[in-house]
């Protein structure tokens, strides 16, 4: 499993380096594997099997994690950036009794003390300097099976590798699960995507209480040898690029909405380096894909995923795929399309609800027994996605969530959120998302339409008029606009729909 492999990869790289981070510092797999275990012997002994662990995407916090694994604890990626109730509940749900953290990072974000925290600083200062180079020694002389013999017991399939909650954007944070075998399953899957070469140095600015940043800026490289910058803050683009050019990154992982912002602060020449960028996470728009093409010459491949499947899911290749499609489903996941009511399955070609199964899939949603025998159907999770299959290439259409019924009508609002963004893209250089649409209770049709616009004093009349001419029907087009300085955006880079519905609530209901 994650373990084993890691410990196999870092024996045949010892030197080589696998961390780095945007102020000059790096780890080889080398120095991970001797830091990790050194770690580990003292993690194993806090209070509680379930470890919160606190950090930005960084090499401490890289060390953190992969120690917690090599403790035999499950670490708990607590999200720093959600309310204090949501952060309340996650711990009070996992039994939190040690929070693993550092005193530089809580006072630099303004996180409040909290007893039950472990400062990663703290435990450095009591390992000594012979204590560091026996272990180093051991980790590089020792033989391979001797290493993975000592840590088996970490290492069982079904032993949690990490605790992950959903990212609330629509709904209540849910605990997710997942396993070694569910990591390493879907890191077997993002291999045959990348196709990777040793030189790959991927862009880690996803946080690791995100999936992709866990599961692919965090295990990935440690279990295929390559490489992967961190940086603690996606949004940071001008940094971003600059981090690119000087680290040579061969790999972008992002949201459309961060895209967005790397067409606006990146140059052409900061991009020589990268061969692949992929986007997930949330639908990538047409026009920024369009753009990022034009400027950089890259294209940018649709990949889909989610907390539940371990990232990994499906995804375009630079040799096989279709744009406006999130690609082939990767080995091993079965895929069907059903009847969102009935669950009867439709033929190819058909729009319905699409359900997934996988050895990466988590088997259910911590301590929620009600809530897991609702997310499956005979074996298959249901994602709540609506698409279709063709050709092979799957196509989502939106979430389940994500359309609004009107008049008897179901309206998806992706779909408006494009066509808008294409309108006001031609009316301001804004460089960050542009609108958000949320739908909420009408008395007389069911529901409407809310947009929510970065652009002053908008006129819905001039632009329902503009969004007629790119074809979306009167029924699509948005009952209000609302005027906002910015699109509140989840760490992850996705919209924050949650908080957009109840400010659409105080205002027109």
């Amino acid at each position: 499993m994650i373990l084993k492999s890691f410990i196999t990869t870092a024996k045949r790289n010892f030197n080589k380096p696998v961390y780095f981070d945007s102020f000059g510092s790096s780890l080889t797999f080398g120095h991970t594997l001797t830091g990790s275990i050194l770690l580990a012997k003292h993690i194993r002994n806090l209070e509680g099997e379930n470890i919160a662990v606190v950090f930005p995407p960084s090499l401490g916090g890289a060390l953190a994690n992969v120690a917690t694994a090599f403790a035999g604890k499950a670490p708990v990626c607590l999200n720093f950036v959600a309310g204090k109730e949501e952060q309340k509940y996650v711990l009070k749900m996992c039994d939190v009794q040690s929070i693993l953290t550092s005193k530089i990072f809580i006072e630099k974000a303004g996180i409040p003390h909290d007893k039950r925290m472990v400062f990663i600083e703290d435990i450095k200062n009591k390992i000594s300097k012979k204590k560091k180079s026996l272990t180093y020694l051991a980790c590089k002389f020792r033989s391979k099976n001797s290493l993975i013999q000592e840590f088996s017991d970490y290492d069982l399939p079904d032993k949690n590798a990490v605790i992950l909650f959903t990212s609330g954007s629509e709904s209540t944070p849910k605990g997710v699960p997942l396993t070694n075998q569910n990591v390493h399953a879907a890191i077997q899957n993002f291999s045959t995507i990348f196709d990777p070469i040793p030189e790959d140095i991927f862009l880690g600015a996803m946080p690791f209480f995100h999936v992709f940043g866990f599961v692919v800026c965090l295990w990935l490289p440690l279990l295929m040898g390559l490489g992967v910058v961190f940086h603690p803050n996606p949004t940071e683009y001008e940094k971003l690029g600059r981090i690119v050019h000087e680290k040579k990154v061969t790999i972008v992982l992002g949201t459309s909405t961060l895209y967005r912002g790397f067409i606006k602060k990146w140059q052409k020449e900061q991009t020589s380096s990268i061969r692949l960028a992929y986007a997930g996470a949330e639908k990538l728009n047409d026009a920024v894909r369009e753009k990022f093409y034009e400027k950089f010459g890259i294209p940018i491949y649709e990949a889909y995923g989610m907390t539940e499947s371990s990232a990994s899911i499906s995804a375009n290749k630079a040799n096989d795929f279709r744009h406006g499609s999130v690609g082939k489903l990767l080995p091993g996941i079965n895929g069907k399309i059903v009847d969102a009511e009935t669950y009867e399955e439709l033929p190819s070609g058909k729009e319905g609800l699409i359900l997934l199964q996988g050895p990466n899939f988590m088997k259910g949603y911590y301590k929620s027994p009600e809530l897991t025998e609702k997310a499956f159907h005979q074996g298959y999770y249901i994602t709540g996605d609506i698409g279709k299959f063709n050709d092979g290439f799957l196509y989502i259409t939106d979430r389940q969530k994500r359309f609004a019924k009107i008049g008897g009508e179901m309206v998806p609002l992706s779909p408006i959120e494009n066509k808008l963004t294409h309108v006001l893209d031609e009316k301001t250089e804004e460089e960050k998302r542009n609108c958000a649409v949320v739908n909420i209770p009408h008395a007389q049709k069911g529901e409407q339409l809310v947009a929510f616009i970065v652009y002053p004093n908008p006129d819905k009349l001039s632009l329902n008029s503009s969004l007629d001419k790119l074809g979306l029907t009167k029924l699509s087009q948005p009952d209000h606009y609302v005027c906002i300085d910015s699109i509140p955006l989840l760490s992850t880079g996705k919209v924050d729909y949650n908080k957009l519905k109840q400010l659409a609530l105080q205002q027109y209901t």
